[in-house]
């Protein structure tokens, strides 16, 4: 089943839940482990390159998610009480906008001199503003900020789901895994 239905989640929102969430965590180390890199290491030229062009491809993929999302019937809510599923609601909420933060944050510091933003050399995304030392600094340092509030927020995530799945006992986890559950 590729779309969502009240009951599940599609093949289509579960492989873009699964690459969105491999392609955070590994941006995360990468750019956690480019932070300690020397100008002489290999990776201090080509983890940018790297970093930038999957950045790219993730925002794009987000808003492919989204537009989704919008599309496709929402799979009823497990969570036991209302106030429960609109605190799950709000935090997917936050997750966007963090993941949006990073990205354009990212796109701001990669163009702050004027040049595009390269995807694996297949396109750029020009430049739009050019940005001082200082403008640079700052949306480096939110990059890293909301960056690592992913991360936080994203464990709570995953927190929250093997909650539902070993202590709710309900589908929450299975149903963002098997697309074919039975109700």
């Amino acid at each position: 089943m590729l779309k969502d239905s009240s009951h599940n989640y599609g093949i289509v929102s579960i492989l873009l839940h699964w690459l969105s969430a491999i392609t955070i965590i590994f941006l995360f180390a990468l750019g956690v482990y480019m932070t300690g890199l020397s100008y002489y290491d290999d990776w201090y030229h080509k983890g940018p390159s790297l970093h930038i062009s999957l950045g790219i491809l993730l925002f794009f993929a987000t808003l492919l998610r989204l537009a989704w999302r919008k599309t496709n019937v929402t799979p009823q809510d497990l969570a036991p009480g209302k106030a429960a599923n609109l605190a799950a609601k709000l935090i997917k909420i936050f997750l966007y906008l963090l993941i949006f933060i990073v990205a354009i944050t990212g796109y701001f510091i990669t163009t702050a001199e004027g040049q595009a933003a390269q995807v694996f050399n297949w396109f750029g995304l020009p430049a739009t503003i050019e940005l001082n030392a200082d403008q640079v600094d700052l949306a480096g340092e939110i990059h890293e900020y909301a960056a690592w509030l992913i991360i936080i927020i994203a464990t709570l995530h995953a927190g929250a789901a093997l909650l539902h799945h070993f202590v709710f006992k309900d589908k929450t986890l299975k149903r963002m895994i098997f697309p074919n559950l039975k109700p």
